[in-house]
This record gives C-alpha cells, structure tokens and sequence, in this order.
C-alpha cells in the first residue's frame, strides 16, 4: 500500500528547511572576529611571509614532490615491463 504525503506535509517540511537554513547561516556570522578592510601591505615583514613566502614554499614542495611520484611510477612501470620481458624469453 502506498502512502501520500499531502501538500501541507511538504509544504510543512519546505518551511522548516528554510528556517533552519537560516538559522544556520546566521550562527556562522561570528561578531569578535576582525574583517579586513582593504588590500594586504606587504611592507610589514609578517604579511609578506604569510602571503607571499610561505605558499611560495608550499607550491614548490608540491611540484617537487609530483615530480618524484612521477619517477617512482616511472620506475615501477620499467621494471614490471623489464620482468614482463624476462619471463617471455624465458618461455
């Protein structure tokens, strides 16, 4: 036996959603937190290293690291072939 939801039950549940959407987004707003209020200046030495230094590292240790899991895999795959060819030439 199938049951039907009725409108109201949907419209209902559509209105609790809702408010609990917005419920939910204002609980994000977060008033002790400071906003900034223009662009960044990088003559403070702080904001330079924040901003500029430290991605700068990260992004080269990620291309650093890509490049090695690269060869690894490079590696590997040579030597399954080279074992591949080993055992056909031996039958």
């Amino acid at each position: 036996m199938k049951r039907k939801i009725s409108i109201s039950h949907i419209s209902a549940l559509t209105f609790l959603i809702t408010v609990f959407l917005a419920v939910s987004g204002h609980a994000q707003n977060q008033p002790d937190i400071p906003k900034p209020r223009g662009p960044v200046d990088l003559s403070d030495t702080s904001n330079l290293i924040i901003f500029i230094v430290i991605p700068l590292i990260i992004l080269i240790v990620y291309l650093i690291y890509r490049k090695r899991i690269k060869k690894v895999r490079e590696e590997r795959e040579d030597r399954i072939k080279e074992e591949n060819e080993k055992r056909l030439n031996k039958e």
